[in-house]
């Protein structure tokens, strides 16, 4: 059997915006980012489902066809929002590893991309769905979560792994 020993220091985040270092409860901050994404998850799904019903493309469909966009604006609506929701389906579960696994030694650091994450995936949906940019070009105003996501990946790795090697 392995036992795994946290020392008292860990969690302690010294690096990132010290002036949110005051939160009486970090895990809290971290719980309520990881909680956002769930309530984004329903609202990308309740946006297709609305453009869906606009677009009259029928399940099992996944997206409208070439013809529907030409003759029904709503239809490319459809698609984008589409495109959206999948493309966050695809980056939330492990985002959400992500900050879990890095809140256990980062906490402030992990809530505070993690929210911002969120964010940035709002207006990215926002950007894609509802800008009237063609190709749904909009999303790009939304794309630094990348920026985002790529940080909590490097506090997962380069944070907490090394604590797993030297066990």
């Amino acid at each position: 059997m392995v036992a795994i020993t946290v020392p008292e220091n860990y969690g302690e985040d010294k690096h990132m915006l010290t002036f949110l270092s005051s939160f009486a409860n970090t895990r809290l901050a971290v719980a309520v980012a990881l909680g956002a994404i769930p309530v984004l998850s329903f609202i990308h799904g309740t946006v297709t489902g609305s453009f869906r019903k606009k677009a009259n493309v029928p399940y099992p469909h996944c997206y409208a066809t070439v013809e529907q966009c030409k003759s029904n604006p709503k239809a490319e609506q459809f698609n984008c929002a589409q495109r959206a929701h999948a493309n966050f389906l695809e980056n939330a579960p492990q985002t959400m590893l992500s900050i879990l696994v890095a809140g256990l030694k980062y906490p402030n650091s992990a809530a505070i991309l993690g929210g911002a994450w969120t964010l940035l995936r709002m207006a990215y949906l926002y950007g894609y769905v509802y800008s009237g940019k063609p190709q749904g070009q909009g999303r790009y105003a939304g794309s630094f979560f990348w920026l985002c996501q790529g940080a909590l990946w490097a506090l997962t790795v380069f944070g907490f792994a090394p604590d797993l090697i030297n066990i």
